[in-house]
């Protein structure tokens, strides 16, 4: 493309009030170019005709895209691009090369080497007599949209850290050219307001919910804000349906496009019903939204070749709270306080001289503020773009203050504490976690330590589960599970886990509970012990009873005793020994309790499968007992078919024992029992209904526990005492047969409780 000399002597307000032309005889009219450059404030700057074809390139979109002017020239800039539009005022092709006007749009490209950028994008009609041409310029905004994007996530974790209310206010002109705005609320908000999250609301319906005497000053201050783009500030009541009136405090601030146009407001809301009593506590609130609500601003400065302003931005102005007058012309290195830092003048000079874009940090002093600094030089100038990331600067703090507390938490070795991947590999681990696991940091290091391969196989289904809660909640509920020991044997462990969702990563929090299963094993086993040893003497004490009892018997057949009174006494002898050998037994049941309790908390429980028809086993069960409880009316109810299942007879005719001798003993005398079995096509269920005083919802839930008896269970002792295993060791014993327990009861209309078993016609 052949080049042309470009003026400097026309006005901005020149270019905004004509059209931009291209003389036939020298190309394109130097003198409006550099205007709609200057106007615009670009990076990168290029031309193409209706076809899209481009017809120049300049410098710094060789700088911005990666193509020299020779590559880029000539090609479709839509296919260079792959151009994606995000947002546009209106269609290109229509609004330049048709309506004339100025065409705006947000863009994603991709440049040269594939890398993503975007862009605010500006365009306009050059018009000749031979041809016309569009003008475009481009204004990289990938950093800033990626500081907007963390600046949100940044203020949902503080809103969640702290329970304030967001809203955002999208502020548009209706036909009439009026500016109104429509808002969107979050979660805390909506819960003032008693409405779902994310609600859309119209100024009307936001002002129903404003207290009646708050509406007007409210009002006010609301079109103010949408008019004049000023900052929103405001302490009003608001009508809570079930709570009545409460106060809130709300600000925020209004973004403007580069034309100074408002765009949108966004700002937080806090419930002050309380604060309003207490002045230090309002202090408080008030300091925290200011401090939330620092704003990012962007500024552009030009520096001409005898170091002299040439350009200063509104932006600018309003971040350094200058005079933009009082800088232009004169010298960066005489003007104070200096745009470009105390330190900034190697930068430039580095810049200038090796003709690359620089970027360097700097601290404003006057205004407080941080700001990233990007030059760009020229031939003949440096352009600066100036980011402000005091927030960003605030929020490493933060992630620093936060990453010693958990570092010095991960040092100090009470806890283990183990970062992994999305596929369970171990990123980093403190040594008491390397110790739990036996494993060394070298391992660690090299790669070779994974969650699955640690955990044994019965637990990957649990923690699939937790790992979709942590996913889901961002944390998960603390589990027990156990980790493989590097010399083989396995490690009881509670763990919690949480998910980072920036970094993909699990960070996991681990108690070994080695000692404390330790410790519940000894003491089973330490019931089981004291068992066998109550055992051990009561057999013989029931084996020496039974034979006084036939000694008894032999003696008052063959003695021939006609003397009442003697025969009185003889009766009266052996019913005291009946008496002690019923205690025996009962006796002999508790201890049994016991020892299968043991059992099954050290789980060396047998059992020993059989195909067993399930109504049989009933039948002879509950026969069995109306022998010997023939003070109450046990009913029966059974199907016509057999019922197969696979079980330990022995233990299922218990847990039936069971069941049924709890039901005995609440119910009255002269109210029957009823024993009931039901099958379908997957299962068959036992049902043991009684008409005692039935059992509380917080009962329901303890009853299957170890030692749990009923508060008024003395009053029911009369079948004998217990120590509340019945019903634990039941549970226990049906869900080692792949079955299942439970109890529906109301307080005073009895209980029906119920186990399930699989059907299944063969053991194997």
């Amino acid at each position: 493309m052949e080049q042309h000399e470009l003026s400097r002597n026309v006005t901005g307000s020149d270019v905004q009030d004509h059209p931009y032309s291209i003389d036939e005889d020298t190309g394109v009219d130097a003198v409006h170019t550099e205007a709609a450059l200057l106007d615009i404030i670009q990076d990168a700057v290029l031309m193409y005709d209706s076809q899209y074809r481009l017809s120049f390139w300049s410098r710094q979109a060789e700088n911005l895209y990666g193509w020299t002017a020779q590559e880029a020239i000539g090609r479709d800039l839509r296919e260079l691009f792959q151009e994606q539009i995000i947002k546009e005022n209106a269609p290109r092709e229509r609004r330049i090369f048709q309506d004339e006007g100025v065409w705006e749009a947000e863009l994603m490209l991709k440049a040269k080497e594939g890398r993503t950028v975007i862009v605010e994008s500006h365009a306009r009609l050059l018009r000749s007599n031979k041809r016309h041409l569009a003008l475009e310029a481009h204004h990289d905004v990938t950093m800033q949209k990626q500081r907007e994007e963390l600046r949100a996530e940044y203020y949902q974790g503080v809103q969640k850290a702290i329970d304030i209310g967001v809203w955002r206010w999208e502020i548009s002109r209706n036909k009439q050219g009026q500016l109104y705005a429509r808002g969107i609320i979050n979660s805390s908000v909506a819960h003032y307001l008693k409405l779902p999250s994310n609600t859309l609301l119209t100024e009307e319906q936001f002002f129903t919910f404003v207290h009646p005497d708050d509406r007007p000053s409210v009002r006010k201050i609301f079109e103010r804000v949408i008019e004049t783009g000023c900052d929103y500030n405001a302490v009003y009541r608001m009508l809570d349906p079930e709570l009545g009136t409460r106060w809130v405090a709300s600000r925020g601030s209004v973004v403007t496009d580069q034309q100074g146009m408002p765009r949108y407001a966004i700002g937080i809301t806090l419930d002050i019903t309380e604060q309003k009593r207490i002045e230090e506590a309002l202090q408080i609130a008030n300091h925290r939204i200011t401090s939330i609500l620092e704003q990012v601003a962007d500024g552009c400065i030009h520096i001409d070749k005898e170091w002299r302003y040439s350009y200063i931005s509104r932006s600018t102005e309003k971040m350094a709270g200058i005079n933009r007058e009082s800088f232009l012309g004169h010298s960066v290195w005489e003007v104070r306080p200096p745009l470009c830092g105390d330190e900034g003048e190697r930068f430039l000079r580095l810049a200038r001289e090796t003709q690359q874009p620089i970027q360097y940090e700097m601290f404003y002093a006057p205004a407080r503020q941080w700001w990233e600094v990007h030059v760009y030089p020229s031939s003949d100038r440096l352009a600066f773009y100036y980011h402000n990331i005091t927030a960003l600067k605030q929020i490493e703090s933060l992630y620093r203050e936060q990453e010693e507390t958990f570092r010095r938490l991960y040092d100090a070795n009470l806890v283990a504490v183990a970062s992994c991947n999305e596929a369970n590999d171990i990123l980093d681990a403190n040594d008491a976690f390397l110790s739990l696991i036996g494993a060394t940091r070298e391992e660690l290091q090299a790669g070779q330590l994974n969650f699955h391969t640690l955990t044994p196989q019965e637990y990957a289904a649990l923690d699939r589960e937790k790992q979709v809660e942590t996913k889901v909640v961002g944390v998960c509920s603390p589990y027990e599970k156990e980790y493989y020991h590097k010399q083989g044997h396995r490690v009881p462990v509670l763990a919690a886990v949480a998910y980072m969702e920036k970094t993909k990563h699990y960070i996991s929090i681990i108690l070994d509970l080695t000692r404390q299963k330790e410790l519940e094993k000894q003491r089973e086993v330490f019931l089981g012990i004291i068992s066998h040893e109550l055992r051990t003497p009561l057999t013989a004490i029931g084996g020496t009873l039974q034979l006084a009892q036939r000694r008894l018997k032999r003696f008052g057949v063959q003695s021939g005793l006609t003397d009442p009174k003697a025969t009185e006494l003889l009766q009266n002898t052996e019913h005291l020994l009946e008496q002690a050998l019923r205690q025996t037994r009962v006796q002999n049941r508790l201890i049994e309790d016991l020892l299968d309790a043991s059992r099954i908390a050290v789980d060396k429980l047998e059992l020993h499968m059989t195909e067993t028809d399930l109504r049989s086993l009933v039948r002879e069960t509950v026969d069995d007992l109306r022998a010997t409880a023939f003070e109450h009316n046990i009913e029966l109810i059974l199907p016509e078919k057999p019922v197969p299942v696979c079980v330990d007879s022995m233990r299922i005719a218990q847990v039936i024992g069971n069941y049924i001798t709890n039901a005995l003993k609440y119910s009255p005398r002269q109210m029957p029992v009823t024993v009931e079995l039901t099958a379908d096509e997957h299962e068959a269920r036992v049902w043991v209904h009684d008409r005692g005083p039935g059992l509380s919802e917080e009962a329901k839930q303890k009853i299957w526990s170890r030692f749990q008896r009923a508060a008024d269970a003395r009053e029911h002792s009369r079948l004998g005492a217990n120590l509340g295993l019945g019903l634990y060791i039941s549970q226990s014993l049906v869900q080692r047969h792949q079955g299942r327990v439970g109890v529906e009861s109301e307080q005073g209309k009895g209980a029906s409780f119920w186990f399930s078993l699989p059907l299944r016609t063969s053991c194997s």
